[in-house]
């Protein structure tokens, strides 16, 4: 048996990176998972792999910049599984733009996705939990921009920084209905999203591992551990902390 045997979790931004590594270990701990995003046909593939090894996974179309997309998703998971024991925020964009040249428009994408789309999942999951009366757990994936800033990326840093402040206050304000909320700060890893600004020019992955201690980018299979120990019964007097998974990126001062 798993660590996780008998959980239902919902994961957002599964279909590939971060999210996908989530999805395939949840399921190997035993929990069934809903993989919610946009991509479904991407959803499925992870879903049928997910299967092949004997995990129950299911697919869900979820767009987080839509409340009632969100709310969709969530009714479907009770109905199929009967309850939500884990929330994992996961999904989440990129903002690479000089500040005097960032529009309104990716301001406000990348705050509505990384940001107000993670407290709609919050709210409603919560919502999930508190009327079934069960303990549960929420996991928000943030970012080790969110406690250090970087040119060009001020939407993104922001976005960051705030689900820290809101994983904290979510916490104190839930922790007497048994939901924990917890954070986990990656540095970067190896995944499509990394890749993407490499392609674009708008980042050197040779020169970035020269600023980070362990000279090397991390591996999305290094970040689900703690995941896991967050969401199961070991860790069930851990609420409101943010975790920093990052080679030593945020304990090193110098640039």
């Amino acid at each position: 048996m798993g660590l996780l045997q008998g959980k239902v979790t919902i994961i957002t931004g599964a279909s590939k990176g971060l999210g996908k590594a989530l999805a395939r270990r949840f399921a190997r701990e035993g929990s069934s998972v809903v993989l919610a995003g946009r991509s479904y046909d991407l959803l499925k593939d992870v879903c049928s792999e997910i299967l092949a090894t004997g995990g129950e996974g299911h697919p869900v179309r979820m767009d987080v910049m839509d409340p009632e997309s969100i709310n969709a998703a969530i009714h479907e998971t009770v109905e199929r599984f009967g309850k939500i024991d884990v929330l994992i925020n996961n999904a989440g964009i990129p903002m690479v733009s000089p500040s005097e040249d960032l529009t309104y428009e990716n301001w406000k994408k990348t705050i509505d996705t990384n940001l107000t789309g993670v407290f709609i999942c919050c709210q409603m999951v919560a919502k999930q939990m508190i009327d079934r009366k069960t303990a549960g757990c929420i996991i928000n994936i943030s970012s080790t921009f969110g406690k250090s800033p970087v040119p060009q990326r001020a939407a993104y840093c922001s976005s960051k920084a705030a689900v820290d402040m809101l994983t904290r206050v979510l916490a104190a304000e839930w922790a007497d209905k048994k939901i924990r909320v917890n954070a986990i700060a990656p540095g970067y890893l190896n995944t499509e999203f990394i890749q993407q600004l490499e392609q674009q020019g708008k980042l050197g992955i040779e020169s970035l591992k020269k600023r980070i201690p362990q000279r090397r980018i991390g591996n999305p299979d290094e970040i689900t551990g703690l995941a896991v120990y967050m969401a199961g019964d070991e860790a069930t007097y851990m609420t409101g902390s943010a975790v920093y998974i990052d080679g030593g990126w945020t304990a090193y001062g110098f640039t």
